[in-house]
This record gives structure tokens, C-alpha cells and sequence, in this order.
């Protein structure tokens, strides 16, 4: 494309015949930075490099120039970017290494010194990523000589490890993700390069690619927790739609879901898989989280889930939920293999989701947890189950709230199991032996005693523990007609009225003279469990 008229004259003074001596793009550079009166500004001399293949750039000493007006002066970015693409690559990673090693130190003063400035931090954030742009133009043009290519790398991807991990600790969601944009462009490039190099071994390209896959996962366990790409609510909602809160699908999170499908690209292209990976995990620590996000994020299509994924993955993935980290990648992993055929040996992941979904402050995460847990429970063998449904029920479960929606969980169990033509210790005496005194009585036993106090009663988390424990009974007595439970044995009718429903009963009239427009619904809801109970037990007679 030809340039306008006044370009041409500013072709002529940085073309071929520009006075050996100087340097006239530097000059002309540093004129348009310090002037802004000048004749050309940086854009001008930014279209007339693009348009030449004549002019000679003085990457090192235009390159840490133009750094310092890195992002703020659009002109410069461009410039600077242009020069990666055309100048000595050698002279240019030779001034961007020293770059990096500046960006690296004020990355950890900043660490130290300034964590407040969160808008100081966000820009040399961006400023690594920009520097990760300039090396995947550079590094695909450099020559090898007497260096191979593995050589070449070492020195300079520990650098970017270093820079990358420092950078995550001041990055934001956004920064995070750029962060990890960049990485995968510059992994890809790279690798394409090693592969093209004919001058290297075949185990010189493999030591380069375990170089550039040992990046890659250093990177993601440092960054990885920016992609939140809601792949948990998303699978929930497709595949649960009656149990999920809201659409989980919006433009962030469908930006998260890009930047996974790069570290995708990525891995693949250094000859990662989710087999090789789920090895990888047991290493545990950090690469046991990358490991994690890569594989929550592998396309389902190419890697099937399977339950036993999780014996290999579960004490890494109880290790995060117990620290909040990678929710998301976590409640995927054990949703979807969940909801697969088989039988988990532990429980051990159960009580981790537990926690969070007592624990956790954000109710849609709440929720997504509770139905992992549901699924999860399902594959725990009966007696095991049994056993984790007393720890759940029990008073000492330091989450009230539990505690009820735990009643629910074993609704559905028994069912189940009544339903099934097996035996099952949740469909037997066993069932109430070892749950009855959760299910069937107040908390504390004389709760309904002589110093019952209503008010205090109505605020606590007993009344809807009791409403779900009533509801519970009810639907027992109509489903288990065989009496498999022994929920229709005489003794034990008698022992559950004695214990929790006359006493229920004779307290409902006080409840009703304190309740207020809370609890009201409260009191009414009780009265009705109530009430199901005990005409269920008159038409079981």
C-alpha cells in the first residue's frame, strides 16, 4: 500500500540513505515522545517500518526506549511490537531478557511494598503480557547457530516461570486470564519452532517440550484459578435443570471457557493427555492443580468421565476444597463422574463437599454443592453411607444447617433402597438403630421438657430439622408397606410418640401465642408435618 505524501519524506530519512553515523528512527522517536509538536509521531513511524523492508531497527537500543512508554503511549506498544516482528531477533531477545529481569524485580518490590496499589500491580501485569506477545514474535525467527534450541530456551522460559509466577500475585480476573492468553500463544509458537528445527535430536525436542509442558503447568497452578468459566453450573444446569439456581451462562464466564480451550491447545501440543495428567496429579502440590484445571476442562467428548477418575484425583481434589481453591474445576469433576455408573470406596470426598456446602458464602455455589453431594453419596456402599449419614445428622456437625438438609439426602437413600428387590442396611432395622435417635427425637431429648422456651425454640434451626425429620417419618409410613425399617413396629411408634410427637404436640399452642410474622410459617409448618404423622400413623392401624 503506497504511503500519503508526507510519509514518503519520512521514508526517505530512515531508508538506506539516512546518515551511517546516526540512527535516525531512534532520533525521530525520541523527537515524537519528546515533543508532541513534532512532524511524525510514532504511529507515522510505525506505518512507514511496516511498509519497508530497508530500514534498519536498532532493537537495543529502541526496545528498552520504547518500554518505558510501554501501554500508555499506544504508539509505542505498536511500535515496539513491530520491532519484535522485524528486527534482529537475536538483538531482541537479548534486550527483552533484560526487560523481564527488571519487570521481574519490580513485580517483587511491588510484593513487598506497594499490595495496596492494586492499579500499579494490574499494570506490569499487563506489561508481562504484552512482553510474553513480543517473545512469540521473536522466538519462531531466531537462527540457531552453534546453540540448540534447548539451549536457547532454558535460561529464558526459567525467566518468564519466575516473571509469570510473581505476575500472578498481582493480577486481577482479567490480568489473570491475559496472563494466560499470552502464555499459550507463546507456548504454541515455540513448540512449532522446536519441531521445525532440523539441527536438534528428537530427544533435544522432547527435553524442550517437558521444558515448555513444566511452564505450562507452573503457570496454571499459579494462575489457573482466573479462568472461572462456571463449568460446574453449566453441567448442572444441562444436565439438572430443575435443581440449578440461574443460568450460569454470560459473557465472563463464556471468557473463562476460551481461555481454557488455549490451555487446552496448548497442552495438547506439548503431547499432554488426561491419562498422562491424572499421573502427573499424584505428585501433588502445584502441579497436582494444574493438572486438575486442565483436565475439569478437557473437552467430555475426547475424555469420557469415569467414577474411578476420582480414586486418582481425590485426595488432590479434597485438599482444594478444604482450602477454597478451584471450586468450580472441583464440583465439575466429582458432578460429572458421579453421575456415572459405579461405587466409591471413601467418603472422605462427600465430607469435603459437605463442609462447603454448609460453608459456603455464595448460594449458587452452595447449591451446586449440595447436589454433587447428593450424587456422591449415591455411590458410597450402604454401610459406609450409613455410617456418614449419622456423622451429618449427628449434634456435634458443626454446620446446623446440615444437619436438615441431611434428612433430605437420606429420604432419598431409603427410598432407593426400598425400592430395589437387594438387600440393603438402609432398608432394614439397622436404618433406625443407628439414625433413630437423630431422625425421631428433639435436640436436646428434653427439648419439650418443663423449660421449654418457645422463643428461644423458634429462632434456632430445630424447627425446620423437625419439619424435614416429620416429613421424613411420613413418607416412610406410606412407602415402606413391607415394614422393612421396622418404622411400623408397635414398640417403636410407641417410643416415637412418647419422644417426639405428644411432646411436639402439646407444645404447638405456645409456640403459636409467641410467633411472630418469621416464625409464624414456621409454627404452621410444624403443625401440618405433625399432623401428616400422626394420621398417618391412625390409617397405618
Amino acid at each position: 500500500m503506497a504511503l500519503e505524501p508526507r510519509l514518503v519524506e519520512l521514508a526517505a530519512k530512515l531508508g538506506p540513505s539516512a546518515t551511517p553515523d546516526e540512527d535516525p528512527v531512534l532520533n525521530i522517536v525520541t523527537a515524537a515522545l519528546d515533543n508532541k509538536e513534532a512532524k511524525w509521531n510514532l504511529e507515522d513511524v510505525n506505518a512507514v517500518v511496516l511498509s519497508s523492508e530497508d530500514i534498519q531497527l536498532n532493537a537495543l537500543d529502541l526496545c528498552p526506549y520504547l518500554w518505558q512508554h510501554v501501554l500508555e503511549n499506544e504508539g509505542a506498544t505498536r511500535l515496539l511490537n513491530t520491532i519484535s516482528i522485524k528486527a534482529s531477533s537475536k538483538e531482541c531477545i537479548i534486550t527483552l531478557q533484560e526487560i523481564q529481569e527488571t519487570l521481574s524485580t519490580n513485580l517483587s518490590l511491588w510484593a513487598q511494598e506497594d499490595q495496596e496499589d492494586e492499579e500499579a500491580g494490574h499494570r506490569l501485569v499487563e506489561k508481562l503480557s504484552f512482553l510474553l506477545q513480543l517473545y512469540s514474535n521473536i522466538t519462531p525467527r531466531l537462527v540457531l547457530r552453534k546453540k540448540g534450541p534447548l539451549e536457547t530456551l532454558d535460561q529464558l522460559i526459567k525467566g518468564i516461570s519466575t516473571a509469570l509466577r510473581l505476575g500472578s500475585a498481582a493480577a486481577d480476573k482479567g490480568h489473570g486470564r491475559k496472563l494466560l492468553e499470552s502464555l499459550s500463544k507463546f507456548i504454541v509458537g515455540v513448540n512449532r519452532w522446536v519441531k521445525a528445527s532440523s539441527s536438534a535430536s528428537d530427544n533435544e525436542k522432547n527435553d524442550c517440550i517437558d521444558l515448555l509442558a513444566t511452564l505450562l503447568l507452573n503457570s496454571l497452578a499459579t494462575c489457573g484459578s482466573y479462568i472461572q468459566a462456571n463449568i460446574a453450573e453449566r453441567y448442572l444446569e444441562n444436565h439438572f435443570p430443575r435443581r440449578y439456581l440461574h443460568s450460569s451462562v454470560d459473557s465472563e464466564s463464556l471468557q473463562g471457557q476460551e481461555v481454557a480451550s488455549l490451555m487446552i491447545e496448548s497442552a495438547k501440543e506439548l503431547k499432554l493427555r488426561p491419562k498422562s495428567l491424572l499421573k502427573l496429579a499424584s505428585q501433588g502440590g502445584g502441579i497436582a492443580l494444574a493438572c486438575i484445571v486442565l483436565i475439569a476442562h478437557w473437552p467430555i467428548e475426547e475424555y469420557a468421565p469415569e467414577l474411578q477418575q476420582l480414586s486418582q484425583l481425590g485426595p488432590q481434589i479434597e485438599f482444594l476444597l478444604q482450602s477454597s481453591s478451584l471450586v468450580d474445576e472441583c464440583m465439575f469433576l466429582l458432578m460429572s463422574r458421579a453421575n456415572t455408573q459405579g461405587e466409591l470406596e471413601v467418603d472422605t470426598l462427600a465430607s469435603a463437599v459437605a463442609a462447603l456446602a454448609s460453608s459456603s458464602p455464595n448460594p449458587v455455589q452452595r447449591n451446586t454443592a449440595f447436589v454433587t453431594l447428593s450424587l456422591l453419596v449415591k455411590k458410597i456402599p450402604p454401610p459406609a453411607r450409613l455410617a456418614f449419614f449419622s456423622e451429618l445428622l449427628s449434634n456435634e456437625n458443626p454446620f446446623p444447617q446440615m444437619r436438615v438438609a441431611a434428612v433430605g439426602l437420606v429420604k432419598e437413600s431409603v427410598l432407593e433402597a426400598l425400592a430395589s428387590p437387594e438387600k440393603n442396611i438402609l432398608a432394614s432395622n439397622a436404618l433406625f438403630g443407628q439414625l433413630g435417635r437423630f431422625l425421631l427425637r428433639p435436640d436436646p431429648l428434653d427439648l419439650f421438657g418443663g423449660r421449654f422456651d418457645p422463643k428461644e425454640f423458634l429462632t434456632s434451626s430445630e424447627p425446620p430439622r423437625l419439619i424435614e425429620c416429620l416429613g421424613f417419618y411420613y413418607t416412610l409410613l406410606q412407602r415402606d408397606t413391607s415394614n422393612k425399617t421396622g418404622i411400623r413396629d408397635p414398640s417403636s411408634v410407641s417410643d416415637t410418640r412418647r419422644s417426639l410427637l405428644d411432646p411436639l404436640a402439646g407444645c404447638l399452642d405456645n409456640l403459636q401465642s409467641v410467633a411472630d410474622e418469621n416464625s409464624g410459617m414456621s409454627v404452621i409448618a410444624l403443625q401440618i408435618a405433625l399432623e401428616r404423622a400422626q394420621d398417618a400413623l391412625v390409617n397405618q392401624r
